[in-house]
């Protein structure tokens, strides 16, 4: 039999030994989801989500009502009711080229999960506008959402400062092209008066892969290539009016990368660097170095990240199939390939194309990527989560 001491001992052991084998699970799962960032996870706090659009040549960005968010997953929230309540800080997203409706939806909600993956809880604002056309008009559209966006913004945070009695911080991402919008945006605010007599500030920017031109951030409207009626010098604007300013940007980006496919003497497929724009992508190089540094925007506000290592070797990070712009004998012709490779990842002749995806290479990576398996679920953050340490722990 045994004594009362013994009987003791054996008690804690029962009851200690599956905790520590518990704190031991709860540390692995813990190095696990570290190690292979975030995979297959959904969130137990849901973000509100929320959808304007400028689509059909709107002057002011009008809400998105009683419509469904990405695949029928939740329905967007009333932008009125967020107007009222005055959150202590927002978030805008601003989607790239090339998106119709649903597919600015599906960026958003990509945004989200990654958002709720990191438990950053933030009401989130997406921005639709009409980058489902050619290129060039792409391009001239985004810089005429700046204004519209700006608009929105001010009235915005002036509605919750003189009406509601609240400040309120306004937090900005963009993705591709909608890097075009922002500075846009940013450039409106530098001469609007209302912003400006109140003091107003952009709490934070992340341009993630900017597809516009490395020397329009500089100050100096000398520093501009190219088409001056569209492009800019917004480095006044970045540094009047943010208080802090993120790049985020992949060298190995295929969409942005001069010839990723060198020394295979394949083109790399669409943007422009230097094939359409004869210059070299904010989001693949990083800011000219050769600008002045007198017109260079300080440290604060600007910064500079290289997110390559944060974007996995995944070909498909919409779970969408996509086409290919590729050489034919006609000149240029439209190519799918089999296994759902996004734009940029395929390159060369339309009778021998060549596909595949390295670490940095995926332009459509910088906001997470799905589960192929089961698309409502999040296979990895893409650089979401510097966005969001960048956020918590500002430099």
């Amino acid at each position: 039999m045994l004594s009362n001491q013994n009987m003791l001992i054996l008690l804690i052991m029962i009851i200690a030994v599956p905790l520590l084998c518990s704190t031991s699970l709860l540390k692995l799962d813990h190095i696990y989801a570290s190690i292979d960032s975030v995979t297959n996870t959904t969130s137990e706090k849901s973000i509100p989500v929320y959808m304007i659009t400028t689509r059909g040549d709107l002057k002011f960005p009008d809400p998105v009502k009683k419509n469904d968010g990405y695949n029928n997953k939740y329905q967007f929230s009333d932008i009125n009711q967020l107007k009222s309540e005055c959150p202590a800080e927002i978030a805008i997203f601003v989607h790239g080229w090339g998106n119709d409706e649903f597919k600015a939806k599906e960026r958003l909600d990509r945004v989200k999960m990654s958002l709720e993956n990191n438990s950053y809880s933030i009401p989130l604002i997406g921005l639709s506008w009409p980058s489902d056309t050619s290129w060039p008009a792409a391009k001239l559209i985004a810089k005429e959402n700046g204004p519209k966006l700006a608009n929105f913004i001010i009235d915005y945070v002036d509605t919750c400062k003189h009406q509601y009695k609240k400040d309120t911080i306004v937090r900005l991402i963009s993705h591709s092209l909608g890097a075009r919008v922002l500075l846009s945006t940013l450039d409106y605010l530098n001469t609007n008066s209302t912003w400006n007599n109140n003091g107003y500030k952009i709490e934070s920017v992340h341009l993630l892969g900017a597809a516009v031109d490395n020397e329009e951030v500089s100050k100096n409207p000398l520093d501009i290539d190219g088409n001056s009626t569209l492009k800019h010098a917004f480095g006044k604007a970045i540094q009047d009016e943010v208080i802090r300013f993120y790049n985020l940007f992949s060298p190995e980006d295929n969409m942005l990368q001069p010839k990723p496919f060198k020394p295979d003497n394949y083109i790399y497929e669409v943007y422009p660097s230097p094939f359409y724009e004869n210059d070299l992508a904010l989001g693949q190089s990083g800011k000219d170095p050769t600008i002045d540094i007198q017109n260079q925007v300080s440290t604060p506000p600007y910064y500079e990240i290289n997110v390559q290592n944060q974007i996995p070797a995944i070909r498909n990070a919409d779970a969408m199939e996509d086409k290919h712009y590729l050489l034919c004998s006609s000149g240029i012709c439209e190519f799918t390939k089999k296994g759902n490779y996004d734009p940029g990842l395929c390159g060369g002749y339309i009778l021998d194309p060549i596909c595949r995806v390295g670490i940095g290479d995926n332009h459509g990576g910088y906001i997470g990527f799905r589960n192929l398996d089961n698309v409502n679920l999040l296979k990895d953050d893409g650089a979401m989560n510097i966005v969001v340490k960048n956020w918590e722990s500002p430099k």
